[in-house]
């Protein structure tokens, strides 16, 4: 029996998708998971990628982050989901995401969104269906816009946004106005100081250091402000969930991470 493990051909900024895999994947091995994912588990047992380097020397209160954050998104979904049970749902940079295995209600239509190296990837462990559909395309090329189709359409990103300058997400936002009046949206973002700490993270796991954060938030009211039609409807902090179970050490560091919006979530809805 051979131990045959997939070889990986990413950019250097794709390649940082196996960070929340792994921590989803660490989560499910606890006796008490909050979250499990077994295709995380899978995926991390099956891919050539050096983890442990993600063992070693990123700490444990990201690996709590990414998992929290976790959390979070699937809540807010659900929520959507429960208002609009026919919603359209748009993951945005989804990487190796496993959302929809946790949410699909069997009535929601889905679309992940990513690179097409990602995708090709993403591919070999997570099929389409006729209510879940793979997009290979840049989140900043908006020609993808045009393959939505469906009412109460929500827009996710999860850790994607954060890669980029600040103002191709405003011309990106700018973009999802004029095409998804009414639409909602739903992604984390970081303060200045959060992209220092996050760069350090992902200089410690082992991939390349030009995968770098690059937009830091210092005031969330901007985005408002890049257009009237943009309202912002929601703050969520990262660590203020529920079952979270931190040592003291941890506990201090989440304290300050809300309090000073080190990293958080936010929720816009598209007014008409």
């Amino acid at each position: 029996m051979t131990n045959y493990k997939t070889d990986v051909q990413l950019g250097n900024i794709q390649k940082t998708l196996f960070m929340p895999v792994w921590a989803r994947a660490k989560e499910t091995a606890k006796k008490k998971p909050l979250l499990v994912d077994h295709v995380a588990d899978k995926i991390i047992r099956s891919i050539d990628f050096d983890f442990g380097q993600l063992d070693k020397n990123v700490p444990e209160i990201s690996q709590i982050a990414w998992i929290a954050r976790c959390i979070r998104f699937d809540r807010v979904i659900k929520a959507f989901i429960e208002q609009y049970p026919d919603a359209t749902i748009v993951n945005i940079g989804c990487g190796l995401d496993t959302t929809y295995e946790r949410i699909n209600n069997s009535q929601i239509q889905w679309y992940d969104l990513d690179l097409p190296d990602v995708i090709t990837l993403r591919k070999q462990f997570l099929e389409e269906t006729p209510h879940r559909k793979f997009i290979a395309s840049s989140f900043l090329e908006p020609d993808w816009m045009d393959s939505i189709k469906g009412n109460h359409i929500l827009l996710i990103s999860t850790g994607v946004f954060v890669y980029f300058e600040e103002q191709q997400i405003r011309k990106f936002l700018l973009e999802v106005v004029s095409k998804f009046p009414g639409a909602e949206l739903f992604f984390d973002v970081t303060s200045p100081r959060g992209v220092q700490i996050a760069n350090d993270v992902i200089r410690k796991s082992g991939i390349q250091f030009n995968s770098c954060f690059k937009w830091g938030l210092k005031d969330k009211s901007v985005i408002s402000s890049w257009h009237q039609n943009i309202q912002l409807v929601g703050t969520y902090h990262t660590f203020k969930v529920e079952g979270l179970s931190l040592s003291l050490p941890n506990k201090i560091k989440a304290y300050f991470s809300d309090k000073l919006d080190v990293q958080y979530m936010i929720h816009l809805k598209i007014t008409i």
